[in-house]
């Protein structure tokens, strides 16, 4: 597995589409130099996730990686060790091929200005450190997660250091008003989080496979009522989904690709969220579900169409909540 001397850009952006294509999609529709960023970011954080997600490692393997990564990406050039370490990974070709490549992916970080490679380092080294805490936690001492507290540390790690990434970066390369970048980062976790807890609703049954349950016991404990469990998720998410959506309308009106950038995904989730609790009747029997590829089309040309527009988009956000706030209530 080799990057067949492509450039170290290309190679980035041919990596991003191969691993995941819909983050690929949206992110090439970003301006640059924010789309370089959060390409490469985005395949660090990726990196840290295939040390994580690995099955056959056991927690002292996974933190040997750790070590390994954040090393790597502290001097910029993996170290001693890396290329033993991803041979011992049981990942998809093209995560393997990713993480073989980390000196490829060093090499385009490296391009970037100090005040960049600063922010990106620095988030991503607080989601490594993370992921290990509760891969000791999940994984090595085989305890649960209590409550929802605690879920969102543990989603904060995977995913709202990551809002708090782009925020930064954002901040770097955008006007924004002072007062604008205060709600921003106001609710840029939030923004995160949002994603993550949708994921973790989604791949119940996936998670359940690996012996990992990220649902707090707080919630799933009382078994008299089978939907209680869902419902108490889906509202937790709800709340940071609206927390969501007055972080994208902070972003300068004028920045259409990178509200778009951020719109897509939370409106992707809205749409999984509605279809997730239409469909479902029980814990113990839930399919990963998947949204329309002609909702997925709508969804994807509205955000194009109407990113600028606040109050078409607060229409249309605000008819979804309510449809999903008078559901769960029921």
């Amino acid at each position: 597995m080799t990057n067949n001397n492509l450039p170290a850009q290309d190679f980035c952006y041919e990596s991003l589409r191969k691993v995941s294509r819909s983050f690929y999609v949206n992110t090439v529709a970003l301006r640059n130099p924010i789309r370089d960023y959060v390409c490469v970011a985005y395949l660090l954080c990726r990196i840290a996730d295939t040390i994580e997600d690995d099955p056959g490692l056991s927690v002292d393997a996974k933190e040997q990686g750790f070590v390994l990564f954040k090393d790597g990406l502290s001097l910029g050039a993996p170290v001693a060790g890396w290329s033993d370490f991803v041979a011992t990974l049981k990942s998809s070709s093209d995560e393997l091929e990713l993480a073989l490549n980390f000196h490829t992916v060093l090499a385009q970080f490296s391009a970037f200005a100090q005040s960049i490679r600063d922010i990106i380092s620095k988030h991503v080294v607080i989601m490594a450190d993370g992921m290990l805490l509760y891969c000791n936690k999940l994984e090595g001492r085989r305890e649960s997660i209590e409550n929802f507290s605690e879920l969102d540390d543990y989603c904060y790690y995977v995913a709202g250091v990551v809002g708090e990434l782009l925020t930064a970066v954002f901040s770097e390369e955008m006007d924004i008003p002072p007062a604008a970048l205060a709600q921003l980062q106001k609710n840029a976790v939030a923004f995160g989080l949002a994603l993550q807890y949708v994921n973790i609703i989604n791949d119940y049954s996936t998670d359940n496979e690996r012996g990992i349950v990220f649902w707090p016991d707080s919630c799933v404990r009382d078994g008299v009522d089978p939907q209680k469990p869902l419902r108490e998720m889906s509202r937790h998410c709800l709340d940071y989904i609206v927390d969501s959506f007055e972080y994208v309308r902070y972003i300068p009106r004028k920045e259409r690709t990178v509200r778009g950038f951020c719109l897509l995904p939370l409106f992707f989730a809205v749409a999984t969220l509605k279809q997730i609790n239409q469909d479902r009747r029980s814990l113990g029997h839930r399919q990963k579900v998947k949204i329309s590829r002609k909702r997925v089309r709508f969804i994807f040309f509205f955000v194009m169409a109407f990113s600028r527009f606040d109050f078409i988009l607060d229409a249309y956000f605000r008819r979804n909540v309510a449809f999903l706030r008078k559901y769960l209530s029921a």
